[in-house]
C-alpha cells in the first residue's frame, strides 16, 4: 500500500510540475509540457528587445511627440537573439515619415527596464554602428553652413555609450561643433 501511495505522488507531483514553464500565460503553461532542464535552452529564443513589446512602446510613450506633432515611430534595435542577451539594448526612436535630416532618438534598455536616451535632445543624421555586450556606438553627423539636408559634411563623429553595472555613461562627449550646429 505505501508502495503504491508513494507512486501515485510521484506521478501527481511529476503531472504538476510538467506545466509549469515560467509563464504567466495558462494557454502558453499548458501548451508546452516540457521538462525544467529541456526547458532552460528555450527560455528566450526570439529577438532580445522586441520593438513591439510593451517596454518599447512604454519607453517611446515617455518621450512625447516627434518633430511634426506626431507620436515617435521605431526604427531600428538590437539585433541579438535568443538567451544569452547583452547587457545593455538599444532601439532607436525616429520621425513619422521622417528622412535622413529628420531627428532620431536612441534608447537605452538593460535587463527589461528603459533606462532613457543617449542624449537630452534628439538629433539628425543619428545612427548606431555598432554594440558589444555592455555598449553602444552611436554615430553623429551635421550640416556644414553651406551644406543640403542630405548631404551633411560634418563628423562623423562615433559616442561610446557604456554599462559601468549601475547607469549608461557616455565615453565621449558630443562634438562642440555639431552642438553649435543646432544653434
Amino acid at each position: 500500500m505505501k508502495a503504491h501511495v508513494a507512486a501515485f505522488l510521484t506521478v501527481a507531483a511529476a503531472t504538476a510540475l510538467t506545466g509549469c514553464t515560467g509563464s504567466d500565460n495558462a494557454a502558453e503553461s499548458a501548451a508546452s509540457p516540457v521538462p525544467q532542464a529541456a526547458s532552460a535552452a528555450q527560455v528566450h529564443s526570439g529577438p532580445c528587445l522586441d520593438l513591439d513589446s510593451a517596454l518599447v512602446s512604454d519607453a517611446f510613450a515617455t518621450l512625447g511627440n516627434a518633430p511634426g506633432g506626431d507620436p515617435w515611430v521605431p526604427g531600428t534595435a538590437s539585433d541579438a537573439a535568443g538567451e544569452d542577451c547583452p547587457t545593455l539594448l538599444w532601439a532607436t526612436a525616429e520621425t513619422p515619415m521622417g528622412t535622413v535630416s529628420s531627428p532620431t532618438q536612441v534608447l537605452f534598455f538593460h535587463e527589461g527596464t528603459y533606462l532613457g536616451t543617449a542624449t537630452a535632445e534628439s538629433f539628425a543624421y543619428t545612427d548606431v554602428v555598432g554594440s558589444t555586450d555592455d555598449s553602444v556606438s552611436v554615430q553623429y553627423r551635421w550640416l556644414g553652413e553651406q551644406d543640403a539636408n542630405c548631404c551633411p559634411s560634418g563628423g562623423p563623429a562615433v559616442v561610446t555609450y557604456s554599462w559601468d553595472g549601475s547607469r549608461v555613461v557616455m565615453e565621449q562627449p558630443l562634438p562642440q561643433e555639431m552642438l553649435d550646429s543646432y544653434k
